[in-house]
């Protein structure tokens, strides 16, 4: 409608409306025509309200990033943040809205005003408003770009003062600020952080920088290596701060570039004092590492640590024999059940079996004379039983069963009855005659009973010959003829008794020949030694969480191949082939009847060890999963964001960059806060400081008698210290027990008939154990059964008439180890001050002599270390993985974890809007304000919260059996940082 138009419209409405109301009422509601001036005014305001929107949005995007509204406050407008269930997006709507308030601005066009305008704030039902009219979301895959919409922007158009025309608009505009980008990175950054050990994030991260620590440390102490602390609170730091890198690359795309340098020093530290040093590093192979790092890929995570040490993981295997068990096993089998097992295979089980057939009744004759009224007044009976030879039925017995003897016999038996009758003055007699006959057949059948001997035809079995030329089974029937059929005469009075089907049972022995029990003996020991090596593979790290049981596995692998050891033959040379077959297969059952005793045993222990964990706030099955979790770990590289106006390469920057234990002045934190912070704080508790501590104890039981402690610890404490002020004390102790079991092996020696007088059998001790110099060697030899042995071969060598063959000389080793290990411990109260003060020397000297080390060989380290502490490092540590004291599969230790921190300040930025121009997000704790009233004063909107965390873990360590175990013996088993409290 143009304007020409519009005018007698205009004139038209006046008139009617002064003729006509119902006219003026169907007009009146025709929207007017804006004039070319009003339209180009209005259109010329909305291009700049786009702009405003623009501009507002990137300053918004700018405070929100630099002071992020992440913890809403209890406010007027910290809870109306909070009721949009995403306070960080809200406040930035917010601060978008009165930023986009404050740009705006008239225009002017023709003489005509165009002015937009928002409602200002003054309660919290506007600022919900607010929040409705505005809405800022991200945009592209990455969030790198947002879209803003200001929803019924008042524009109102006026002429010289007068309004012409009053709209509203809602622009809408796409700005290029990663601000969503920085802010969900930084979240996922800190969620990350509060993952638990099992999950992808800081805990399983350094969990697993832990685990290679401590692995690699542990078997090089284990080696003898001077490391008196296996995992310390600096280990901690260095995997913390190394896990806090390694998920600012997976979630930024890029890592703190003063961090990584600053975690290679503290690793290159931390190598270079203490574990290089200990494993044949010197200062100028750790500058050398220092120099690969630095040659290596930008974001490398090569560790010095890890590069020196390729140690051993909990997924490595680790064979365990049967070993010692085959011998504990074949110990008791001999003395108690290789008689038995000899027996069975000559003994046979007998039985005669009686049957009855063709049973038949005739009768002849009267009962009573024919008539009625005859009275009986005497009767008189004749019985004849005869017994006739009939040929037996052929057949023969089922299997296992054969047949001995087999006969027949016919028995008829005849009864004769003649019985006087009276009736009146007249008198009778009766005859009645009754045969019965029944065919009686007799078979006597044996049964060879084998024992453990698998059935096969035996050679020769009823005939003297096959192996040690035996007499076999020879005698067997007819001792069974003898006693249960005898001679003709008897079967005839057997027959004559059997009226029904019957079966008698005896047991019929054979002779064995003299020489069977050392023939058979001398198998089963080259059996032992066949079983003893068998061994099953097991992964250490499931070994030490009681993931496998050892035991049990064993035992299935025996049970599987129990075949193949048995060895039996298709048939058997004789009898005592058989029998010495028999014997291998009791044998292999005593030895896996006693390795699944052990396993009922670790199931026990397995238990205990839960209940002692849980005590301690953990669970064997968490504690399995972070083991298992931590192998998950993968390294992220850097990498940029893409999206609208990207790529973004993200620069991270953490005040301070690294988080140490150390409190640390904020002037070095560029936080601009006065103060210091302590950035970091840790806690590790070794579990299992000494094997017959109290929590050991409580697990593998009896290590402890009464207030003793077994001869083993204490001789193992002893060699550990020997310059120490309680040596004397804890040597008397130690010697007195060693006495107690010298005694009871000359009377070992007395009652096997060796030695000619006391004197005589004491040279013979002296001489076993004068192999081991030391009072504490001679203990260890004495309970390893080593001491034992000996004094066994010197006893064999210097009085062998005494013993007759391998069996004689076993059974007297035997008893020397029985006397070895029987006798009391070592007074606990000499014993626990020797290992203390063992650990405190240890721990001082290991301090001192290592704090030098990045700038010595290796070789002085340890010389100087060992000079001063002699074997104080040997101080032993651990929980043996039992069963005890039988077996001894590994030593593993505990170390239970804990850790927070957090950086003072935390930034993320990306450049934005131009050469030097950056968008930095920022959290570091600070309250933020928002002037939403316009009152000049910021009202309390929320926190842009610190990047913190807290996390515990536990890392396994598992070594083989023997040695000095595994675990800190720097006296300091709960190691807490200055800052934990």
């Amino acid at each position: 409608m143009n304007e020409r138009a519009r005018v007698p419209f205009a004139l038209l409405g006046v008139v009617l409306l002064v003729g006509s109301a119902s006219i003026t009422a169907g007009l009146g509601a025709v929207t007017p025509t804006r004039e070319p001036a009003t339209e180009a005014a209005v259109e010329q305001s909305r291009t700049s309200l786009g702009g405003v929107v623009h501009d507002a949005t990137r300053a918004a995007a700018r405070d929100a990033a630099a002071s992020p509204v992440v913890a809403p406050a209890n406010t007027t407008l910290g809870r109306t943040l909070a009721s949009t269930g995403t306070p960080f997006r809200a406040a930035l709507e917010l601060r978008t809205y009165l930023a986009v308030r404050d740009r705006l601005s008239a225009t002017t066009e023709r003489g005509l005003t165009v002015e937009p305008s928002l409602p200002p704030l003054q309660d919290s039902t506007d600022i919900a408003a607010a929040l409705a009219r505005t809405t800022v979301e991200p945009v592209g895959a990455n969030a790198t770009a947002v879209r803003t919409t200001v929803a019924n922007v008042t524009l109102t158009a006026t002429r010289d003062g007068r309004v012409v025309d009053t709209y509203r608009v809602s622009p809408t505009v796409t700005v290029q600020t990663p601000v969503f980008a920085l802010h969900e990175r930084t979240t996922s950054y800190q969620q990350r952080l509060d993952s638990g050990a099992t999950e992808p994030g800081l805990a399983r991260r350094a969990t697993a920088r832990l685990y290679g620590v401590a692995w690699a440390r542990g078997l090089t102490q284990y080696g003898g290596g001077p490391i008196a602390n296996v995992v310390s609170n600096q280990h901690v730091a260095v995997a913390t701060n190394h896990a806090l890198l390694a998920q600012q690359r997976a979630t930024f795309g890029a890592a703190d570039d003063t961090g990584r340098r600053a975690v290679r020093v503290a690793a290159a530290r931390a190598a270079g004092t203490d574990l290089l040093a200990a494993t044949g590093q010197s200062g100028q192979q750790i500058q050398q590492l220092l120099a690969g790092v630095d040659a290596a890929t930008p974001g490398s995570t090569l560790d010095p640590v890890t590069a020196a040490n390729p140690s051993t993981t909990p997924e490595s295997t680790l064979n365990v024999a049967v070993g010692e068990q085959a011998t504990t096993a074949f110990d008791r089998f001999a003395a108690a059940d290789l008689e038995t097992a000899l027996a069975a295979p000559y003994r046979a089980t007998v039985e005669r079996r009686r049957v009855v057939t063709d049973r038949a009744t005739t009768t002849t004759g009267h009962a009573r004379p024919t008539g009625a009224n005859w009275t009986l007044v005497g009767t008189e009976q004749t019985h004849e039983t005869t017994v006739t030879s009939v040929e037996p039925t052929a057949g023969s017995p089922t299997q296992p069963w054969h047949s001995f003897a087999t006969t027949a016999r016919r028995v008829t038996e005849t009864t004769r009855t003649e019985r006087r009758w009276r009736r009146n003055h007249t008198a009778r007699t009766t005859v009645e005659t009754t045969t019965e006959t029944r065919r009686v057949s007799i078979r006597l059948v044996a049964r060879h009973d084998g024992g453990n001997a698998p059935s096969a035809p035996i050679r020769s079995v009823h005939e003297r010959g096959g192996a040690l030329d035996g007499p076999n089974l020879a005698a067997i029937e007819g001792r069974a003829r003898t006693q249960l059929l005898g001679d003709e005469g008897t079967v005839d009075a057997l027959a004559r008794r059997t009226r029904s089907d019957d079966t008698t049972q005896t047991t019929v022995r054979g002779e064995r020949p003299s020489e069977l029990r050392d023939w058979v003996y001398r198998d089963i020991v080259r059996l032992r030694e066949q079983v003893a090596n068998v061994s099953v593979a097991v992964e250490r790290g499931a070994l030490g969480t009681y993931q496998v049981n050892p035991s049990g596995e064993l035992a299935a692998e025996l049970r599987a191949r129990r075949a193949q050891l048995v060895d039996a033959p298709d048939a058997y040379d004789g009898v005592a082939d058989r029998a010495r077959v028999a014997a291998r297969g009791a044998y292999l059952d005593a030895v896996i009847a006693q390795l699944e005793r052990r396993a009922d045993d670790r199931n026990g222990v397995k238990e205990r060890f839960a209940d002692l964990l849980a005590a301690r706030g953990l669970r064997l099955d968490r504690l399995r999963s972070m083991m298992t979790a931590r192998s998950q770990v993968t390294t992220p590289t850097s990498r940029s964001i893409s999206g609208v106006g990207g790529p973004y390469s993200l620069d991270v920057d953490g005040a301070p960059a690294y988080l140490t234990l150390a409190s640390v002045n904020r002037t070095q934190t560029d936080s601009l806060r006065e103060g210091s912070v302590r950035p970091l704080a840790a806690r590790n508790t070794n579990i299992f400081t000494v094997p017959y501590g109290d929590a050991a104890d409580g697990l593998v039981g009896k290590l402890f008698d009464g207030d003793r402690v077994r001869l083993r610890s204490a001789a193992r404490a002893l060699a550990a210290g020997e310059e120490l002020a309680t040596h004397d004390t804890l040597e008397a102790d130690v010697e007195a027990a060693v006495t107690r079991r010298r005694r009871g092996m000359r009377r070992v020696l007395r009652r096997a008939g060796v030695g000619d007088s006391r004197s005589e059998r004491r040279k013979i001790v002296a001489a076993g154990l004068g192999a081991w110099q030391t009072v504490a060697e001679r203990a260890l030899a004495v309970t390893e059964n080593r001491g034992p042995d000996t004094v066994a071969a010197v006893a064999v060598r210097r009085s062998p008439g005494s013993f007759d063959g391998p069996a004689d000389r076993d059974d007297l080793r035997r008893s020397l180890r029985a006397a070895a290990t029987d006798g009391r411990g070592v007074p606990e109260s000499s014993v626990t001050p020797h290992v203390e003060r063992a650990r405190q020397v240890v721990g001082k000297l290991a301090k001192r002599s290592v704090g030098r080390a990045a700038n010595q060989t290796t070789t002085a380290v340890r010389e100087r270390l060992e000079s001063k502490t002699g074997k104080l490092a040997a101080v032993p540590s651990g929980l043996p993985v039992t069963p005890l004291p039988s077996q001894w599969y590994a030593t593993m230790n505990v170390w239970d974890i804990s850790v927070r921190g957090g950086y003072d300040r935390f930034s993320v930025s990306v450049p934005d809007g131009g050469p030097g121009r950056r968008l930095t997000y920022v959290r570091d704790g600070r309250a933020v304000g928002i002037d939403w009233n316009g009152d000049g004063e910021p009202a309390r909107a929320g926190t842009a919260t610190a990047v913190t965390f807290a996390y515990r873990t536990a890392v396994v360590v598992v070594v083989p059996p023997g040695g000095q175990g595994v675990g800190d013996v720097d006296g300091n088993a709960d190691e807490r940082s200055a800052g934990w409290r």
